[in-house]
């Protein structure tokens, strides 16, 4: 069970060839690796997202409450107080909303959850059970780490390990169709037939057959950013 980076960078390694280069450069940095897994686990989100549950604090308006950093999608909102679930407000052209309504529902803009009724200022009867984005590999500016542990579900460690490596190949894809723009004749191919495109579109590929392999869990799409 995988639950670090550096067990995630040991992976990344025997996927470079770089486990059997000890001593010598890694093929990719460091530095870029992390931000490949991070950008990775972000894409993960679409399919899979972290499933987690808070207290809502609410405003001094008594009818909103700011969302948590990591928030991606609402999967419910319960009220602990009137013992029942809120449901999302559905709103068409032309209904009429009247700012002191008192019904159990709610609405997602930006960073913000709305209340279609009061509650008490600073409350806590109402929980929040919502998909998030998996917590970033942190690191300082000389690449020590500050934050390295990994929260991914273990079926999706393979694939995310190819969708880093397509990250991680794409700097030198533009590097390498720059030099090539106006050669034909060279042994690295002209611009369409760059390998380390190649190798990216190949790393997505067994990423999209991994994630395809494995069901979507039923997200609600009530976005905030």
């Amino acid at each position: 069970m995988i639950r670090t980076w550096e067990e995630v960078n040991s992976k990344l390694s025997s996927f470079t060839g770089d486990a059997e280069r000890e001593g010598k450069e890694l093929r990719f940095p460091v530095k870029l690796r992390i931000d490949g897994w991070n950008w990775a686990q972000k894409m993960l989100c679409a399919h899979t997202p972290r499933s987690r549950k808070m207290d809502l604090v609410i405003d001094t308006n008594n009818r909103s409450a700011v969302l948590p950093d990591d928030f991606y999608a609402v999967e419910g909102v319960y009220h602990k107080g009137k013992e029942k679930w809120l449901r999302p407000m559905r709103r068409t052209p032309g209904d009429v909303m009247y700012v002191e309504d008192d019904l159990p529902e709610y609405w997602v803009w930006a960073n913000s959850m709305y209340l279609e009724f009061r509650a008490e200022y600073e409350t806590s009867d109402i929980t929040l059970l919502y998909w998030a984005y998996y917590p970033d590999i942190e690191y300082d500016e000389d690449i020590n780490l500050t934050q390295n542990q990994v929260y991914v579900p273990n079926w999706s460690i393979g694939g995310l390990l190819h969708l880093t490596m397509a990250y991680c190949w794409t700097p030198g894809a533009v590097m390498a169709a720059d030099i090539n723009e106006y050669k034909i004749n060279v042994d690295a191919g002209n611009p369409l037939q760059n390998p380390r495109s190649q190798q990216a579109r190949e790393h997505l590929y067994w990423w999209n057959v991994i994630s395809d392999s494995f069901p979507h869990p039923q997200v609600v799409h009530t976005y905030g950013n």
